[in-house]
């Protein structure tokens, strides 16, 4: 007679596994980051420029005369501004939104993945993410593009919580969530709408 498999273990090992890979993410967007030096040296002055005076943070002015605006929307660097005000404004403080938002998608990319095709897909989804080369590249760095995957991946949570209960708080929360993209990088946070409508 064939046993059927313990699912309670078989849950422990989806756990263990997951926990694993964001140890994973965690070590690799994490270490040395003090390394990376300031990144794009363009953010990283125009974050400097934004501790000097309420005006240049609102206006995320690149001088500090406060008479050049960044050729990006304020969000991303609003957040890399209050990191640097909490750390002290060197490289590590303003590569940490990006590398903490890496290691949130890769946990984030696991949920989504889990509800529909199950926790043994979701622990593959939430590897590749975390091992990714250009994925892990890009988090350690001061672009934004890091925060801009982790809204679009907030998106898809409340779009698909929308499609499933028929709910339009969820719907409004998945436009909350690509507007919050938008401020972040503009119409690239658009690119995942024509997924959402399908």
């Amino acid at each position: 007679m064939e046993t059927q498999p313990d699912p309670t273990r078989t849950k422990l090992w989806h756990w263990l596994a997951l926990a694993a890979i964001l140890g994973l993410a965690i070590f690799l967007h994490f270490f040395q980051l003090e390394q990376e030096g300031y990144g794009n040296l363009y953010y990283a002055a125009a974050v400097k420029s934004m501790l000097a005076s309420p005006h240049n943070f609102f206006f995320v002015s690149f001088d500090p005369g406060g008479f050049v605006s960044v050729d990006k929307p304020p969000l991303g660097l609003w957040v890399q501004a209050f990191s640097a005000m909490l750390f002290g404004f060197d490289g590590w403080s303003l590569h940490l939104p990006q590398a903490l938002a890496g290691v949130l998608s890769v946990a984030l990319l696991y949920h989504l993945v889990r509800r529909v095709f199950g926790p043994t897909a979701g622990v593959a989804a939430a590897l590749v993410l975390a091992v990714t080369p250009i994925t892990i590249a890009a988090n350690r760095n001061n672009t934004m593009d890091s925060q801009l995957v982790f809204t679009s991946l907030l998106a898809a949570w409340a779009v698909s919580l929308a499609a499933e209960r028929g709910k339009l708080r969820w719907l409004l929360l998945c436009a909350f969530f690509v507007g919050v993209g938008f401020n972040i990088k503009m119409l690239q946070a658009v690119m995942v709408l024509p997924a959402f409508y399908l």
